[in-house]
């Protein structure tokens, strides 16, 4: 067959799995209703579904080795075969174990030393945190699905002088042979399917499919195909465990295989798209492309382009980073950010290997580890297989810590911002203090709650140990603690510093009074457009400015200095993820004009309306300010006009914009591209634009999936910014 041809029938069968993906989303929205979440790309349970797990405490939860290792194990049987002859993987899920859960940890632990705390400050704690690290695939691609049960059996006599140890190897077996089965299973399909298929081109898939299946179910693969099919299946396995989500370094994962089937004449370029769009459909995984090895050798391949390839033909949610260094090839980046504007479904992000290796370095990490510290989630950066940072999982709303040591300025003693600096210093470490002793209890206990038995056998020493990758058994711990709220606590300092105590044109208790009634007073209203009406974060030169970038070493120097007894380090970072309306509603009226409950700014983003419309040097500059410089993220959210690739030169100027900001401190870059009116009238009616992909924070996700109240906190930021 001529490559023309079959690029044309490859590609009508990636266009109708994304026809077939955009329908699925729909149904999916009528079953569970509104998600603010990634896509995941599973599917709709089938009519009269209702499998549900066994629980084994009062409010019907499932915990350790033996809830979750069982409970996966039925939930897996109870899922139909999934086979799709035009795709070129096999396999999806229905339902993800970890969402039956209904609380975090474990309903019978004593929180009580903490709780109090917790609820004061309104804290996102690590008790019960799962995932957000990073498996190395590559333990699993060197040894098979069945080499890895081989590994289980083998460590399991080695490990066997504990209950608890033989507890942990006979769970990771039962989740394996689950895995298999539904292996089997589906193997099993697509023999039948095989069977029954007249096409000869699907026919000719079917058979490439099954071939594939068959021989990593008992072999490590040798393909790229069967590698594709290898990694389709840990992407499966992982989403539906636990809701895990890192991919890792994507193309070099690949490269191998590809330049084998190519040395071998087994595959052209056509066939290497059709197979990673296969890979790619299977989840919404976060993998990095580009960037530089230990040695300082760009990765960026041939395999590089064709992901970007499939990725491009497929036109769906995606969540792909390429990695910025002065190594990576410019037509690459130019590639990238074409595509960003070519199908507006923002992605590929852009992450700052200078800052973030450096920030690594100065957390006491050499220069080669700190490469391998790759871009794996929503601002997760993580070292495959070695590190355990729980990062996007442990958040300080600063907004609150704010608001209650402007409480406390207030009720008694000096009033400046002088003072209010330090009691906000004074109840931040009581927060902290509050976070390591809460990770503490996590490490010693989570194996109890929620054991990783999915990534255990994808990390360097929980297999080998017999113990959990949350129990002392991989070999880095570095705690990642974001800070929220940032531009509410800057920006009210900012407005006390300039209306109280500069201009004196309003008094201590003249804003306090207001604020306490929610700018329902007979002044309120003055107040609040004299507040908002200060010197802003996001503003050049301004007030906010200056007390955001005082706020963030006060929060990095803070965290750095924190210790515990079973946490290696603790790294810094600012990101709110999805959780600014929530944060916002654990917070009263705040000394900047914001009303009571109203949604924090976005990571580490100025409020929206506070940078003029399309001043991303502005707001560039500000968020350069808000780094932590520590190895962890603390992302720029980019709106960006859709117009702007009519410039000329357009795609080299937001080229230059990416590259500036980074190359000056910034580390992650989240983009969107999106028409104004486009926005509006989804947001008006959103079941009539269900192809409508948006960043939402860290991740992409239709539109339509939104909640209203998110979607308008989406609307908001992109028409205001």
């Amino acid at each position: 067959m001529k490559i023309t041809e079959k690029k044309e029938i490859y590609t009508a069968r990636i266009r109708s799995l994304r026809a077939k993906k955009i329908k699925e989303t729909q149904k999916k929205i009528a079953y569970n209703g509104y998600t603010d979440e990634d896509d995941y790309n599973y599917l709709c349970p089938p009519e009269g579904y209702n499998w549900k797990p066994v629980g084994d405490s009062p409010n019907g939860d499932f915990h350790g080795y033996k809830g979750w290792s069982e409970n996966y194990a039925a939930m897996l049987k109870s899922f139909p075969p999934v086979v799709d002859p035009e795709n070129s993987m096999c396999g999806n899920f229905y339902r993800i174990l970890q969402k039956f859960r209904k609380l975090r940890w474990h309903e019978l632990w004593d929180l009580s030393p903490w709780q109090a705390t917790i609820d004061k400050y309104g804290i996102d704690h690590g008790i019960g945190q799962i995932h957000h690290f990073c498996g190395d695939v590559r333990i699993g691609l060197e040894l098979g699905w069945e080499g890895l049960r081989q590994k289980v059996a083998h460590y399991s006599t080695v490990n066997n002088q504990t209950e608890e140890q033989r507890a942990f190897y006979h769970a990771e077996t039962v989740f394996l042979d689950a895995c298999m089965d539904w292996m089997d299973r589906t193997i099993d399909c697509v023999r039948k399917k095989l069977a029954a298929e007249t096409d000869i081109l699907l026919k000719e898939n079917l058979q490439g499919m099954l071939e594939a299946n068959e021989w990593v179910r008992r072999y490590p693969p040798q393909t790229l195909r069967q590698a594709c099919t290898f990694m389709s299946w840990y992407n499966l396995f992982g989403r539906s465990f636990n809701r895990e989500g890192c991919g890792g370094q994507l193309d070099e994962l690949l490269r191998p295989y590809y330049e084998h089937d190519v040395a071998e004449g087994l595959i052209d370029d056509e066939d290497a798209v059709y197979f990673i769009a296969g890979l790619l459909m299977s989840d919404t995984k976060y993998y990095q492309l580009g960037g530089p090895d230990e040695t300082g050798r760009d990765m960026v391949s041939k395999v590089s382009w064709l992901i970007l390839e499939a990725a491009d033909r497929m036109d769906v949610s995606l969540n792909l980073t390429i990695r910025v260094h002065d190594g990576l090839p410019r037509d690459f980046f130019h590639r990238g950010v074409e595509l960003l504007f070519k199908h507006k479904n923002g992605w590929p992000s852009f992450s700052g290997d200078q800052s973030l290796v450096e920030g690594f370095m100065r957390r006491g990490f050499s220069k080669e580890l700190a490469a391998k510290r790759i871009a794996v989630g929503c601002n997760w950066m993580a070292i495959p297989g070695l590190e355990y940072p729980l990062n996007d999982s442990i958040k300080v709303n600063q907004a609150r810590v704010f608001e209650v040591a402007y409480d406390e300025m207030m009720a008694s003693g000096e009033r400046s911002t002088t003072r209010l600096l330090e009691l906000y210093i004074r109840h931040l470490r009581i927060v902290l203090r509050c976070i390591a002793d809460t990770m503490d209890f996590h490490l010693n206990n989570n194996r109890y709650n929620s054991p990783e038995l999915f990534l255990n056998l994808f990390m360097h020493g929980p297999i080998e140990k017999g113990r959990d990758a949350s129990d002392h058994s991989v070999q880095y711990y570095n705690i990642g603690i974001d800070g929220a709220g940032l531009a509410v606590a800057a920006n009210s300092f900012a407005a006390l510093e300039q209306r109280v105590e500069k201009e004196k044109c309003l008094s201590w208790d003249e804003v306090y009074s207001s604020i306490q009634a929610d700018f329902k007073d007979p002044k309120g209203a003055y107040v609040q457009a004299l507040l908002k009406s200060s010197s802003r974060y996001g503003q050049p030169v301004s007030l906010g400015n200056r007390w955001a970038h005082r706020l963030t070493e006060v929060f990095r120097d803070e965290v750095v200095a924190l210790k515990s007894k079973e946490i290696s380090v603790f790294i810094p970072g600012m990101f709110s993820w999805s959780k600014t309306i929530l944060f916002g509603k654990q917070v009263g009226a705040t000394p900047d004009g914001r009303k009571a409950f109203a949604p924090v700014n976005h990571g580490a983003n100025p409020m929206p309306g506070d940078v003029l419309n399309g001043a991303m040097t502005d707001m560039s500059e500000a968020i350069i300010l808000a780094q932590c410089g520590m190895g962890n993220t603390s992302p720029f959210q980019m709106e960006l006009d859709p117009g702007i690739i009519d410039m000329e030169d357009g795609i080299d100027k937001v080229m230059a914009l990416l590259e500036t900001h980074l190359k000056r401190g910034g580390t992650l870059i989240n983009v969107n591209i999106v028409d104004a009116n486009l926005i509006r009238a989804a947001h008006k009616n959103p079941e009539l634009y269900p192809d409508l992909v948006v960043r939402v924070t860290g991740f992409t996700a239709y539109f339509i999936t939104l909640t209203p109240e998110f979607r308008q906190l989406v609307v908001d930021r992109l028409m205001e910014a």
